[in-house]
C-alpha cells in the first residue's frame, strides 16, 4: 500500500532477485568443416541452409559438409555455428589457403592500397576491382580571406560538406587540401595541428570542393560500390573503416604511401581482378582440425569453439572426405586423433556432446574395432552411411542424427532418447543390416541406421560410447549436460555473496524449485521428488575450509529416465483350461 508523504526524496528499499533457473536452448551444434569461402577464425550462427551457402558457398569437390548441413535443417535443426577448416600453416606442404589480393598505386607508383579478398579461396579470384576518382560535383566560395594559421574557412554554403571529407582549397596559382573536423553554420574546420601555411582571399576567388575516389568491386553474383573515400585515417570516410565494416567481399588495408595528399589516393583502373587465392583443401591435416587458441579472433579449429557456449552437439563430417582425398591425412589414425581430441573436449566443458562418424568403407566389424578405440559417456557412434535424396556421393550421418537430436529436443526434450525416428532426406543406405548386424553392433554401443518396409529409414539406437552402464545412454548424458548447463549459468548471481548460511538456504532452494520443475516435465525419474533428485548445500558440505579457498560447494543427485531398448512379450497358452471348455 502506497502511503502519502510530505513532499521530498524517499528511499523504498527492495531486494534484487535474481532470474530463475531454467534450461538453455539444445540441439544446437557446431559443424566443422571444409568451405568455399567464409572465416576461418571464428564460428558463424546461421538458421538455413540458404544463409550457409550464402556465407559459406558450396565446394564442387563432394566434401559432406553441405549436405550434412542441408540434413541438420531438413531433420529438424532450428540454429547451427559452422566453422571453417582450411590449410592455414605451411608444414612442409604446398598448398596454404590465402586470400586473393591486389594492390593499387597512386600517382607516383608507389603501392597504397591493399584490396583483398574477404577469407580464403581460390572464389576470391573472381572479384574484380575499379577504382575511379570522380569529378568534383559540389563546390563553394570561402567569403572571408583565410589567412596561414586559420583553421577554418567561411564558405557560401556547407552543402554536402560533411566530418571527414577530404577538401580541396585552391585559387588559380595554389591549393591546399584537409580533412573537416566538422562542419557548423557556414564555417568548414580541420584540426589545429594542420592550420593554413598560405593565403587564400576570397576575391581571387578562392573555392573548395571535396575530393576522394570511388571503389567498387564485383563477381558475377554481386556488386558493391563504395563512394567518396579517402585515405586519411582521422575521416569517417577513411576506406579502412567504410569497406572493412560493410564490405561482404573483400577487406582493405592502406599502406601509408609517403605521397602527399591527394597523390596518395589509388590511381583509376577498371575491373582489374584479385589474384593468388588459395583453398588449402587438399593439404588439411588432423592439425588444421585441431587447430589452436591464439587469442581473440585469432582462434582455429577445436580450439576455437572451446568457450562457445551457445552449442551443446559438435559434428565433423568431413574428416572421411579428407581421408581419401587429402595428402595431409595419411591414416586412419588421424582420423582418430581429431575425435579424440573432440571428445576429450566434451569431457572437460560437460556442456557438449559429439555425433561422430566412422572412416569411410568402414565393415561392421571394422566399425566393432573402431568403436572400442574410444569410452567416454560424451559421444555417440552413427552406421552406416546414407544415401541422400538431393542425389550424389553417400554422406556420414552425423549432420541428419543432429537434426534429429534438435527435433527431439524441441519436440519434447533432451530426455527423449534420439531413435526411432525417422529421416528426412534421406532415400537409402551404404548398407543394409540384418537384425543380427543390428544387435551384434548395439551391442557394442554402435547406433546403427535401419530400413523399415512401412515406417521408412530411422535412428535404431540410442547409446554412447561409454563402457559404464550408468552413462550408457544418449538421453541420460544429454540431460545430465543440460542440467548441468542450466545451473552453471542460473547460479551465476551467487558469485561475491556471503558464503552464509542464508546464501546455502536460497542456492538449496532455488535448484530445488528448478529440479522439480523438469521432474514435472518429464526430465526426471521417480513417483515423488524424493526419488527424482536431491539438493544438499550447507555447512557440512561447507566447512570453514572450503569457505576460507572462497568456495561454494553444491550436492546435486539426479534420477534421469533410461529408455527402453528391448520390449519382451510373453504369450502363454493355458491347455488346461482349454481341454475343460473343449470337453464341456
Amino acid at each position: 500500500m502506497v502511503m502519502t508523504r510530505p513532499p521530498g526524496v524517499v528511499m523504498e528499499r527492495g531486494t534484487a532477485r535474481a532470474a530463475p533457473l531454467g534450461l538453455l536452448p539444445s540441439g544446437v551444434p557446431v559443424f566443422l568443416g571444409l568451405c568455399e569461402r567464409g572465416p576461418t577464425n571464428e564460428p558463424v550462427r546461421i538458421t538455413s541452409t540458404a544463409e550457409f551457402h550464402e556465407i559459406f558457398g558450396k565446394l564442387d569437390v563432394g566434401t559432406p559438409l553441405a549436405a550434412s548441413v542441408d540434413g541438420f535443417f531438413l531433420n529438424g535443426g532450428v540454429e547451427a555455428y559452422i566453422v571453417r577448416i582450411a590449410h592455414l600453416f605451411e608444414r612442409g606442404r604446398r598448398e596454404i589457403a590465402a586470400k586473393s589480393s591486389v594492390r593499387l598505386r597512386d600517382a607516383d607508383k608507389q603501392n597504397t592500397l591493399l584490396v583483398q579478398a574477404a577469407s580464403e579461396g581460390l572464389w576470391g579470384n573472381a572479384i574484380r576491382a575499379t577504382v575511379t576518382v570522380p569529378a568534383a560535383n559540389i563546390q563553394t566560395l570561402v567569403t572571408t580571406d583565410c589567412h596561414p594559421g586559420d583553421i577554418s574557412a567561411i564558405v557560401k554554403s556547407t552543402y554536402g560538406f560533411a566530418r571527414g571529407a577530404l577538401v580541396r582549397i585552391f585559387d588559380d596559382h595554389q591549393s591546399a587540401y584537409r580533412v573537416l573536423s566538422h562542419v557548423e553554420g557556414q564555417r568548414l574546420w580541420w584540426a589545429e595541428r594542420e592550420p593554413l601555411e598560405q593565403t587564400f582571399l576570397s576575391s581571387a576567388p578562392t573555392q573548395v570542393e571535396p575530393v576522394g575516389f570511388d571503389l567498387t568491386v564485383e563477381t558475377h553474383k554481386s556488386r558493391e560500390t563504395y563512394r567518396n573515400l579517402n585515405l586519411a585515417r582521422q575521416s569517417p570516410q577513411f576506406a579502412e573503416r567504410v569497406v572493412n565494416g560493410q564490405s561482404k567481399l573483400i577487406t582493405v588495408t592502406s599502406l601509408d604511401s609517403v605521397t602527399p595528399m591527394p597523390g596518395n589516393l589509388p590511381t583509376e583502373i577498371s575491373h582489374v581482378p584479385l589474384e593468388s587465392g588459395m583453398d588449402g583443401l587438399f593439404t588439411v591435416a588432423a592439425e588444421d582440425f585441431i587447430g589452436a587458441d591464439l587469442g581473440p579472433g585469432n582462434r582455429f579449429g577445436i580450439a576455437g569453439i572451446a568457450e562457445l557456449e551457445a552449442i551443446d552437439l559438435v559434428v565433423i563430417p568431413d574428416l572421411p572426405w579428407c581421408l581419401q582425398h587429402s595428402a595431409g591425412f595419411k591414416s586412419v589414425k588421424d582420423i582418430e586423433v581429431v575425435q579424440r581430441e573432440v571428445i576429450t573436449q566434451c569431457e572437460e566443458r560437460k556442456d557438449r556432446f559429439a555425433i561422430l562418424d566412422f572412416p569411410p568403407d568402414t565393415t561392421p566389424k571394422g566399425a566393432m574395432q573402431w568403436r572400442r578405440l574410444f569410452d567416454s559417456s560424451y559421444a555417440a557412434f552413427y552406421y552406416p552411411y546414407l544415401i541422400p535424396s538431393t542425389g550424389g556421393a553417400k554422406i556420414p550421418p552425423s549432420g541428419h542424427v543432429a537434426g534429429i537430436y534438435a527435433r527431439c529436443d524441441r519436440e519434447q526434450g533432451v530426455f527423449r532418447a534420439p531413435a526411432n525416428e525417422a529421416f528426412q532426406g534421406v532415400i537409402d543406405l551404404e548398407l543394409f543390416l540384418q537384425q543380427q548386424d543390428i544387435a551384434m553392433l548395439n551391442q557394442e554401443g554402435i547406433n546403427c541406421i535401419q530400413v523399415f518396409s512401412q515406417r521408412g529409414i530411422r535412428v535404431w539406437g540410442a547409446r554412447t560410447a561409454a563402457s559404464d552402464p550408468v552413462l550408457r545412454f544418449v538421453n541420460v548424458r544429454r540431460t545430465i549436460g543440460a542440467i548441468s548447463r542450466a545451473l552453471q549459468v542460473g547460479l551465476q548471481w551467487a558469485i561475491f555473496e556471503h558464503n552464509d548460511a542464508e546464501l546455502w538456504q536460497t542456492v538449496t532452494r532455488d535448484v530445488s524449485f528448478f529440479l522439480e520443475n523438469i521432474w514435472r516435465q518429464g526430465y526426471l525419474s521417480g513417483a515423488s521428488t524424493d526419488q527424482a533428485f536431491y539438493v544438499r548445500c550447507d555447512e557440512d558440505l561447507n566447512d570453514e575450509k572450503v569457505r576460507k579457498n572462497g568456495q561454494l560447494l553444491v550436492d546435486v543427485g539426479l534420477a534421469p529416465f533410461r529408455p527402453a531398448e528391448f520390449i519382451g512379450i510373453r504369450v502363454v497358452q493355458e491347455v488346461d483350461v482349454l481341454a475343460r471348455e473343449d470337453g464341456a
